[in-house]
């Protein structure tokens, strides 16, 4: 059984107050068995406001912030919200990762296993990044920040009309502040800036990122062939809950039989309480003790 004790972190950019604090320190508590819940049944994808309503819940404290809502996740940077997943995935499932990706050899497509420490992924972030970054381009020196998820939610809720590079102009026109004599920026300013100087703060903002790296490549180790496995932190703790539902509801069932509870009393409960109490019931019904050596 997992210990699902709190555990405190630091962010790497952290949640920026309107004054320009910035709070990095995280503390972060278990699941209840409604938010297990929660992501174990969504089917596809989950949404990003879900996952940050989970993310908000299992926040004990954010710096100066004791009351963390789904607002307070949405302005983190993607990077920040990526390292809060695999926390969490590293409390409730423990740090080791265990994957298994079918070959793209189409004469192969043999399962190949892939073994992750999520410690060796969450590097510590005890230097905070900057806030701002800058670089030179063509069009003079550029402004801009890493992306939040505020910035992904409303650029992927743009419906203006237009092609694809006017839809993506959407989000870099929110984290680019100014360019040269240029700011703040509306997409037609950024599409009009010289290929060179958008490719020039790309590479830039790509080379600052501190998102945990979740990318891996290995050879098949039946034909050698390259297998590459680009993960995304919260799609894979969506998963990992997803792959218990079923455990959670024979957990329930099991506690509501012989306890009497309701549902809502179950759910409320985190996982290693659970456990605990569905050790017990193990350990009565095969005639062993109930109390454990330290007793």
């Amino acid at each position: 059984m997992q210990s699902e004790i709190q555990r405190e972190s630091m962010l790497r950019r952290g949640l920026i107050d309107e004054t320009g604090a910035r709070h990095r320190r995280v503390l972060l508590r278990p699941l209840t068995g409604w938010q297990e819940a929660t992501l174990g049944t969504s089917a596809g994808g989950v949404d990003p406001w879900d996952a940050d309503a989970v993310l908000a819940a299992c926040i004990e404290r954010l710096g100066g912030y004791r009351d963390v809502v789904p607002d307070h996740v949405e302005a983190l940077s993607v990077g920040d919200r990526a390292r809060l997943a695999l926390t969490l995935s590293a409390m409730m499932f423990g740090d080791r990762l265990w994957l298994t990706v079918a070959c793209p050899n189409p004469a192969c497509g043999e399962p190949a296993d892939l073994q992750v420490s999520l410690a060796e992924v969450l590097d510590h972030a005890d230097e905070a990044e900057p806030e701002w970054l800058e670089v030179a381009t063509p069009d003079g020196p550029a402004r801009f920040r890493p992306p939040t998820g505020a910035d992904e939610r409303a650029a992927a809720g743009d419906d203006a009309p237009g092609p694809a590079d006017m839809r993506d102009a959407a989000l870099w026109c929110r984290i680019v502040a100014r360019v040269g004599h240029r700011g703040p920026l509306t997409r037609e300013d950024w599409l009009a800036l010289a290929p060179a100087s958008r490719q020039a703060i790309a590479l830039a903002l790509a080379d600052a990122g501190s998102a945990p790296e979740l990318f891996f490549a290995s050879h098949c180790p039946a034909c050698a062939a390259w297998i590459e496995l680009d993960l995304d932190p919260i799609d894979l703790l969506v998963r990992q809950f997803r792959l218990g539902a079923d455990r959670l509801l024979a957990e329930v069932h099991s506690l509501a039989f012989h306890y009497g509870w309701s549902e809502d009393q179950i759910l409320n409960l985190p996982r290693s309480r659970r456990w605990r109490y569905i050790e017990l019931l193990r350990n009565q019904l095969e005639g062993r003790s109930l109390l454990g050596p330290w007793s």
